[in-house]
C-alpha cells in the first residue's frame, strides 16, 4: 500500500489485501465511532426493519449484563472517499471527510446506534448521582466496545448493489432447531437442552435438536423448540415471556420444578407415547398445551395438588380417533386417520381446555 497521504481523518489498527482486484481493509471499530462513519444509503440496500432494529438493540442492552453472552459479525461496507493502510503501524486512516456505505448490516449498525442513544437517555435522566455513575459507567463500556468492519475501497454504485445482492444471496438462514442448540442468553433455550440431557424420560423418548419437523420415521418425541415453549407455556402461560417469570436468579429453583412436572406428564402418558400414528401426544401443539394445562394448574388457588390432576391425564384417552378431541381445536381426519388441529393457537387452547374439562385428579394414594 502507498504510505499515508490523508492529512485529516481517524486511524483503526487493522489489516489491507486484496480480493477480485479490490482493495479491502479489515478493522474493529469502537461503537462510538459508529455514528460517525457509517451510513445507509437507500440506493444499495432494503428498507430498515425498525422491528428488527429494536430487537438488536434489546440484544446488545443485555449484553451489558455480565452473565449474558452478545456477539455481534462483521458489517460490510464501501469507503466512499479516501482509506489508506500503513503497513508499517498497521493502521487503517479513514479521512474525515469520508463515510462508509452499509452494503451488510445496516440493521446491526442501527441497533447499536439505538442502544448507544438508550444508555445516553439513562445517563441525562438519572435522578441520584449513584444512577447516573452507574449510568456513565456503562455508556463508556458500550461506546468501547468493538464491531469487525470488512471495508471495499471505492466501488461504484453498481458494485455496490451487486455487493448487497451476492452477500445476502450466499447467506443461509440456520433451522429454528439449529439455533436454538447455540443459543445461550434465553433461560428458557438453556433449560429446555439441558433438560434434554438430564431428564430421565427426554432421555428415554428422545429431543430432535437439529431439524425443522418430525417425520414418521424419525424416533423422537419432539423438536428442541417444542420443548422450549412447553417449558415457556409451563412458566409463564405464553410462548413469549414478557414478565421475566423465568430469569437466570431464579433459574435453578425453576427448573427444579419443571423437571418433577415432566417426570409426573411422562409417568402418566401412554407408555409408547411417542407413537405418533397412535396418539395426538407427538405433535407440537398437543405437548405445549400440556404445558399451558400445567401453568393452568400451578396458578389456581383451588388446586391444593397438581401431582394429582396431572396424575389424572393417565385416563385421558389421547388416541386420534377419541371424538372427544372433536371441537377442541381441530378433527379426525379420516383419509389421514389421525387429529388434525385447525391451528397453532387454537390448537393449544383446544388441548387446555380438553383438559380442563375432561381431566379428573387421581389420589396420589392410588396411583
Amino acid at each position: 500500500m502507498d504510505q499515508a497521504k490523508i492529512e485529516i481523518g481517524i486511524s483503526f489498527s487493522g489489516a489491507a489485501g486484496n480480493q477480485f482486484g479490490k482493495n479491502i481493509f479489515t478493522t474493529m471499530m469502537p461503537y462510538k465511532s459508529i455514528e460517525r462513519f457509517l451510513v445507509v444509503f437507500p440506493e444499495v440496500q432494503r428498507n430498515v426493519n425498525k422491528a428488527r432494529v429494536k430487537a438488536i438493540a434489546e440484544y446488545v442492552l443485555k449484553g451489558l449484563n455480565e452473565r449474558n453472552y452478545c456477539f455481534l459479525s462483521a458489517v460490510t461496507a464501501t469507503c466512499r472517499g479516501e482509506i489508506e493502510y500503513d503497513d508499517q503501524s498497521k493502521m487503517v486512516t479513514i479521512d474525515l471527510n469520508s463515510v462508509l456505505s452499509i452494503n451488510d448490516g445496516q440493521h446491526r449498525i442501527e441497533g447499536l446506534k439505538l442502544a448507544l442513544k438508550t444508555v445516553r437517555k439513562e445517563v441525562t435522566s438519572a435522578k441520584s448521582n449513584e444512577e447516573k455513575l452507574s449510568s456513565k459507567q456503562k455508556l463508556e463500556r458500550l461506546e468501547n466496545m468493538c464491531i469487525p468492519i470488512v471495508i471495499f475501497e471505492s466501488m461504484d454504485e453498481q458494485y455496490e448493489q451487486q455487493l448487497f445482492h451476492d452477500l445476502n444471496n450466499l447467506a443461509k438462514t440456520p433451522t429454528k432447531s439449529i439455533s436454538l442448540k447455540f443459543d445461550n442468553n434465553d433461560p428458557y433455550t438453556t433449560m429446555a437442552k439441558e433438560l434434554t440431557n438430564e431428564n430421565q424420560y427426554l432421555i428415554k423418548y428422545g429431543v430432535e435438536t437439529e431439524k425443522t419437523q418430525l417425520r414418521e420415521n424419525n424416533p423422537n418425541l419432539m423438536l428442541l423448540s417444542t420443548l422450549r415453549n412447553t417449558i415457556s407455556f409451563m412458566i409463564c402461560g405464553s410462548e413469549n415471556d414478557k414478565n421475566n417469570d423465568l430469569t437466570f436468579d431464579n433459574y435453578d429453583d425453576i427448573k427444579g420444578t419443571v423437571n418433577d412436572v415432566l417426570n409426573e406428564i411422562f409417568k402418566a402418558l401412554p407408555a409408547d407415547c411417542n407413537d405418533r400414528k397412535k396418539y395426538i401426544i407427538g405433535t407440537a401443539v398437543t405437548l405445549q398445551g400440556i404445558g399451558k394445562y400445567v401453568y393452568t394448574l400451578l396458578n389456581n388457588d383451588e388446586v391444593v395438588n397438581w401431582k394429582e390432576y396431572i396424575s389424572g391425564m393417565q385416563n385421558i384417552n389421547w388416541r386420534h380417533d377419541n371424538k372427544m378431541w372433536n371441537g377442541y381445536g381441530g378433527s379426525y381426519d379420516p383419509e389421514k386417520g389421525k387429529f388434525v388441529f385447525g391451528g397453532t393457537g387454537g390448537g393449544i387452547n383446544g388441548v387446555r381446555n380438553a383438559l380442563i374439562e375432561n381431566n379428573r385428579p387421581v389420589s396420589s394414594a392410588t396411583v
